[in-house]
């Protein structure tokens, strides 16, 4: 029993000894703003501010890369709603057939349109008379469309007083009951040099809208004949070297199942075509170095950083495309592996060769293609490869600080260390 209490005695001893001296020692830490207890390690601002450096340049390496795969993917060919898949249509002579979209082209395509003839409506026009001359007969007129609808036009020479109307008077009257009757011919009367004569017109172009008159025709005597008959527009559509002829009503005709209008107006001969907008590609194209740079003067900056950051700048610096390819679409290659792109040398070259040149862009092996896989390589990057360098640096920064070893002796008690003199010594520096 004897030698229980001794032990007991012992031990409290010693544990009201490591309770003063931990006191002691987390009382001075207090007081340098360190730690105000045992329960948690304290870390020094070494530590801290490698610890915040990391954190920040795995928020900008992810932006850096996640942007690189934005715009790299925005130029890839197979994305549906990038600027390759982001169709426009172009006419190469406007003064014979201007073009638009009707809804989006599915790829780009060419077609050649020989325009033989425009469609045109019907129009009659009837002699010329003295327009204030009196009227010499009755006007009794049937006009017929092709579809069998008939306007009748009764317009008498006499007012009801039985005074004698001019042949301008006869000729207005009758364009006003035409007009009135919203049939498919539209009239007018036409005045020149003090004479008149009245023309009517059919509304739509093509033979489908011909109309007849016929009937007693008194100031608009001839009436009857066509000055310029109804006709359908008639042309051919070349298309990968197969051409087929098409007639319509009207002038405005489509290609590519509709996807395209066209408004002929002029016969010859006219390209439509269909290829993406050349100003997109080109900002698109800007936009990929920028990030791309971007992302290299990231890891240039923070390649110490860890092994991952150096994997992932070696492999960027590999490029995105063989020099020369890039070089005959207008970018060149900085020493530093950045981008520098001439806009106007890429312009040109969409002109001179554009198949190539969007190959060489947004083909299977493309540059696009090439920096997107870059860019999902380096977000599947193992973050901490990417911060490597840096753990080990705080790793060893919280071992060698005097304060963090010091709080590693609280923790273990000073019935631990054994060594009271030690203790009293860091208590004593940092009292």
């Amino acid at each position: 029993m004897a030698i229980g209490g001794i032990g007991s005695s012992f031990n409290n001893m010693y544990g009201i000894s490591n309770s003063y001296n931990d006191y002691r020692l987390q009382t001075a830490l207090a007081k340098h703003g360190l730690s105000g207890t045992n329960k948690t390690s304290s870390k020094s601002g070494t530590s801290q501010a490698v610890s915040n450096g990391s954190v920040d340049f795995l928020k900008q390496y992810n932006t850096a890369m996640s942007d690189l795969m934005s715009s790299a993917n925005s130029l890839m060919a197979a994305n549906s709603s990038g600027v390759m898949s982001d169709l426009t249509v172009s006419s190469s002579d406007t003064d014979i057939a201007d073009a638009s979209i009707n809804y989006r082209p599915r790829e780009a395509k060419d077609f050649t349109v020989d325009v033989k003839q425009l469609a045109q409506a019907q129009q009659n026009n009837s002699n010329e008379v003295k327009g204030g001359q009196a009227a010499a007969g009755d006007m009794d007129l049937k006009i017929q469309s092709a579809q069998g609808k008939v306007i009748n036009v009764n317009v008498s020479a006499t007012y009801d007083d039985g005074t004698a109307k001019t042949n301008r008077q006869m000729l207005k009257e009758a364009a006003s009951q035409i007009n009135s009757a919203n049939g498919n011919v539209r009239a007018k009367v036409i005045e020149k040099d003090g004479n008149v004569s009245l023309q009517i017109s059919g509304k739509e172009t093509g033979r489908h809208n011909s109309f007849s008159v016929s009937g007693k025709f008194g100031a608009a005597e001839g009436l009857d004949q066509e000055t310029t008959s109804a006709q359908n527009a008639e042309y051919t559509v070349t298309q990968n070297g197969r051409t087929t002829s098409h007639a319509s009503d009207t002038n405005s005709i489509a290609l590519d199942l509709g996807r395209i209008g066209v408004q002929l107006k002029d016969t010859g001969s006219v390209k439509i075509s269909t290829a993406p907008d050349d100003k997109k590609i080109i900002s698109a194209v800007e936009d990929l170095a920028k990030s791309y740079n971007s992302a290299i003067e990231l890891l240039s900056a923070n390649s110490g950083r860890g092994s991952g950051v150096e994997r992932q700048l070696r492999n960027m610096l590999m490029g995105i495309a063989p020099e020369r390819s890039l070089e005959l679409i207008g970018i060149t290659t900085n020493k530093d592996g950045t981008l520098k792109v001439n806009t106007e040398t890429l312009a040109e070259q969409l002109k001179k060769d554009p198949t190539l040149t969007r190959d060489i862009i947004s083909g299977a092996n493309g540059m696009a293609s090439r920096a997107y896989g870059k860019a999902t390589g380096g977000l599947e990057a193992n973050s901490v490869s990417l911060i490597n360098n840096d753990l080990k640096a705080a790793e060893v920064d919280n071992i060698t600080s005097e304060y963090n070893f010091m709080n590693m002796f609280a923790r273990s008690g000073a019935y631990n260390l054994n060594n009271y003199y030690a203790l009293g010594l860091m208590v004593n520096y940092l009292a």
